[in-house]
């Protein structure tokens, strides 16, 4: 196995740089975009191989993410497969096959995979994403490591929001059931109910809202004043009916949705904060719920348009 290649220190940002372009043999420096949590400019040391990992919009719905690695050695190297290895979250093995030239830099798409929650969860316990490296498997059977520069956050981004679902789900279990067609002024829709059964979590629990995706538009039937489901303490399920009815009908909407099926949920369960929680919908409920969500745009006549 060859030997580590060591990074210096650098400080925390957020930035996107293109994938496929050439690096520089001087440092690169990367600017900050946004403000989620440090303004300053990481620069990334001339002659290592370093890795940043980041997602693009379309990578959501296939579960996966990007690792960019930057080769600022003067070495060619053969890649057939990389891996992130955190003490907080490790990946499988993702196997593709790129030569990966001096002063390039290339995308490898890694998959997601669940946190190993430290402590409480939180950031306060959360080991320092740039302790972590990914492997870099080479084709004559060798590795080198690649020191992780989380100038995004998103590795910490993948952990706190795993953890986050790990420990909601802990609390309760919150389900799509008995998703089914009805005729809702003439037209097919989808009406449900939303399950929330009790686990560990012993106070009530509130689903205050629940976003709709473009295509599709929630509707609690039953709510009050706005509060989707509330699931009261010394209850161990309730069930509320829900529905879905069409929201964008128009052609660019339709083929260009990503994420049709993930709904996302504010809930609190009981001690006052708000989190937000993924409720996709089961994947054997999606065909037959889109084909409705066409039909009631068909028939209302809005198909090809743009709009509600």
């Amino acid at each position: 196995m060859r030997s580590w290649l060591t990074v210096a220190s650098v400080a925390l940002v957020a930035c996107s740089t293109p994938s496929g372009a050439s690096t520089a043999s001087t440092a690169t420096t990367v600017v900050a975009t946004s403000t989620s949590v440090a303004d300053n400019e990481i620069v990334i040391p001339p002659g290592i191989l370093a890795a940043m990992p980041f997602q693009n919009r379309l990578d959501v719905a296939q579960g996966i993410f990007q690792m960019k690695l930057y080769n600022g050695t003067e070495e060619a190297l053969p890649v057939v497969g990389v891996q992130l290895v955190w003490e907080a979250l490790t990946t499988p093995v993702s196997h593709r096959t790129n030569m990966l030239i001096a002063g390039d830099r290339l995308d490898f798409p890694v998959p997601l995979a669940a946190a190993n929650c430290v402590g409480d969860g939180t950031i306060a316990d959360m080991p320092d994403p740039h302790d972590g490296y990914v492997r870099v498997l080479l084709a004559d059977g060798s590795e080198v490591h690649a020191s992780v520069f989380d100038v995004l956050h998103f590795a910490r981004k993948l952990y706190l929001q795993d953890c986050e679902r790990q420990f909601i789900g802990s609390q309760v279990d919150i389900e799509w059931v008995d998703l089914h067609e009805a005729i809702l002024d003439g037209r097919p829709v989808t009406e449900g109910s939303l399950r929330l059964t009790r686990l560990a979590g012993e106070g009530a629990v509130t689903i205050a809202l629940i976003r709709a995706t473009i295509i599709f538009t929630f509707v609690a039937p039953a709510a009050i004043d706005g509060v989707v489901a509330v699931l009261p303490e010394g209850l161990d399920a309730v069930d509320v009916p829900v529905r879905f009815t069409e929201g964008r009908c128009d052609a660019h909407a339709s083929s260009e949705v990503s994420q049709p099926f993930e709904f996302s949920a504010t809930l609190d369960l009981g001690d006052g904060r708000q989190r937000s929680f993924a409720l996709p919908i089961p994947k054997g409920d999606q065909v037959a719920m889109r084909g409705r969500v066409e039909a009631g745009c068909e028939y209302l006549g809005k198909t090809g348009t743009l709009g509600p």
